[in-house]
C-alpha cells in the first residue's frame, strides 16, 4: 500500500496538534487544594535557600523567552534538579506530604493554578491586559527590533504571560476560583 509523503505528514501534524488536548486532564479541585496547602512549606524552603544565597539562579531562569511557554514552576523544578539536588529532594519530600507524586507533578499543577489565578485576577481587575496581548501580537516585529534588548526581552516575557493567561481554560478558572482569597493572602506575603 502506498501513502504519499504529503498525506503522511498531514496525518502526523494533525496527530501532534491533538496530543496536548488529549493529554491535558481537567484540573481537579483536590489538586488545587493540595497545591495551595503546600505553599507555606515551599515558601519556607525558598526563604531558607534565599538566606543561604542559593536562590538567585532560579529567579533568572524561570521566566519565558520569546515563544516559550509560561511554566515557571516546571522550569524551577528542572533547574533545581540540575543545580541543587539536595534542595530538589527536599522539595520532592515536601510536596509528597501534600499528596503529590513528585515535584514535577506539583509543578504542573502549580503552573496551571497560577495561570488560572492570573486569568481570574485579569478578568476582574485588568481586562486590558488580555486586550494588550492581542494588540501586541499584531505589532510589527521590526518595531520590536528597535527596542533595546533588555526592554525587548521584558516585552517578550510579558507577552508570553499575557498569551498564557488568555488561553487558560474556563474549567481551570472555575476550579481555582474558590481559592482566590487564600492565594491573594499567600501571594501578598
Amino acid at each position: 500500500m502506498y501513502i504519499s509523503l504529503k498525506k503522511f505528514s498531514l496525518f502526523w501534524l494533525l496527530l501532534l496538534t491533538l496530543l496536548p488536548v488529549a493529554r491535558a486532564e481537567p484540573l481537579q479541585q483536590l489538586s488545587v487544594e493540595a497545591y495551595v496547602n503546600s505553599l507555606e512549606a515551599v515558601r519556607q524552603l525558598g526563604e531558607r535557600m534565599q538566606a543561604e544565597g542559593r536562590q538567585d539562579f532560579l529567579q533568572q531562569e524561570v521566566l519565558p523567552n520569546g515563544d516559550e511557554p509560561f511554566d515557571p514552576h516546571q522550569r524551577g523544578v528542572k533547574l533545581l534538579a540540575r543545580e541543587s539536588s539536595d534542595d530538589y529532594r527536599e522539595l520532592s519530600e515536601v510536596v509528597r506530604q501534600h499528596g503529590f507524586t513528585s515535584a514535577e507533578s506539583w509543578a504542573r499543577v502549580g503552573d496551571r493554578v497560577v495561570l488560572a489565578y492570573g486569568a481570574i485576577k485579569a478578568e476582574a481587575e485588568s481586562p486590558e491586559i488580555l486586550q494588550m496581548a492581542s494588540q501586541m501580537e499584531a505589532m510589527d516585529p521590526q518595531m520590536l527590533e528597535l527596542l533595546p534588548p533588555d526592554v525587548r526581552r521584558q516585552m517578550d516575557q510579558a507577552l508570553a504571560i499575557a498569551r498564557a493567561i488568555a488561553a487558560v481554560p474556563q474549567a481551570d478558572r472555575e476550579q481555582v476560583r474558590p481559592f482566590v482569597g487564600q492565594l491573594d493572602r499567600i501571594f501578598s506575603r
